[in-house]
Formats: structure tokens, C-alpha cells, sequence
């Protein structure tokens, strides 16, 4: 469980340095931490292997 919330903790760290075309932050804290709060924990774990927290920060980024 802590490898999930340290993984997660990283993907948020991504998407408040996030940027838009202005250089202005695309998220706050809330908005980051509700797109982050899409994933559950077991979809989360599923793409461990395979995910890296940039990974996983550009398709949220994305949608």
C-alpha cells in the first residue's frame, strides 16, 4: 500500500508543475488531487511494472 500512495504522491507532484501554454499552473490542488482521484488503487497497482509516474501523469494530462 505505500508503494500505491508514494506512486501516487509522485504523479501529483507532476501535475502541479504542470504548465499551460501561458506558463500558468493547469491544476490546483484540488483539481489535481480529484484527476488523480480517478485511478483506484488497483488500477494504480496493476500498471506498476509497467508505469512510471510520468507515465501515468501525461495520460491524465491528456484527457
Amino acid at each position: 500500500m505505500d508503494e500505491i500512495q508514494e506512486f501516487r504522491e509522485a504523479v501529483m507532484a507532476i501535475l502541479l508543475e504542470a504548465k499551460d501554454k501561458k506558463g500558468e499552473p493547469r491544476f490546483t490542488n484540488d483539481s489535481a488531487k480529484a484527476l488523480l482521484g480517478e485511478l483506484t488503487d488497483e488500477e494504480i497497482a496493476d500498471g506498476l511494472l509497467f508505469n512510471t509516474p510520468q507515465d501515468v501523469a501525461d495520460v491524465l494530462l491528456e484527457a
